[in-house]
């Protein structure tokens, strides 16, 4: 894909809620708290899945939807809504009104959830592990988008970087796999 419009935002939300309701049970880690991370990202994109369900694609910008993905999870209790509902504000901020998004515009949406995440982040273990891997995420899209590589192959090495973190991540693993399969999602919606 060349370039990312308001139809691949619903698929590429789509995807993500597919991805991680596929994976709740290896995001539900041992102890409480990753017990409960599980659910609450399925629980999450679920619920911006079916509200994004009744919309009409052309009428929104990108921008729109992730600003809708935001709005939904600020009615969600939690550490990970609060979180994701940052990241997505950030990126709707960042892409205003733009219709179509190559490689360097996505670029700032992906670089601005990651600030969103890092800038919302608590003390807690869990914060500062999904924060690192979008951080590390952020990095690698940027630098393939340096190299002027098309958005799937960006997209591609900020999956890769944030899934090489995730394998060897020790302490809040279930964290930074989410992370990880969301981005994974977000190519695989817009390859």
């Amino acid at each position: 894909m060349k370039a990312a419009d308001s139809i691949s935002m619903v698929e590429m939300f789509s995807e993500i809620a597919v991805a991680i309701d596929e994976n709740r049970s290896v995001l539900s880690g041992k102890n409480q708290a990753e017990w409960e991370h599980g659910a609450t990202m399925s629980a999450m994109f679920g619920a911006i899945e079916t509200a994004l369900a009744g919309l009409e694609p052309s009428e929104w910008s990108p921008g729109r939807y992730f600003d809708f993905a935001a709005e939904t999870l600020l009615a969600m209790e939690g550490i990970e809504p609060r979180l994701y509902a940052a990241a997505f504000r950030r990126a709707g901020t960042t892409l205003l009104r733009r219709k179509r998004l190559g490689p360097e515009e996505f670029g700032l949406a992906f670089t601005a959830m990651a600030s969103g995440i890092r800038d919302h982040a608590g003390n807690q273990p869990r914060d500062q592990v999904i924060a690192d891997v979008w951080e590390k995420a952020a990095a690698a899209y940027l630098d393939a988008s340096k190299r002027d590589l098309p958005l799937a192959d960006c997209l591609q090495a900020a999956a890769a970087a944030a899934r090489g973190l995730a394998s060897t991540t020790e302490h809040g693993r279930p964290f930074a796999l989410s992370a990880s399969l969301i981005i994974r999602a977000m190519h695989d919606a817009l390859k």
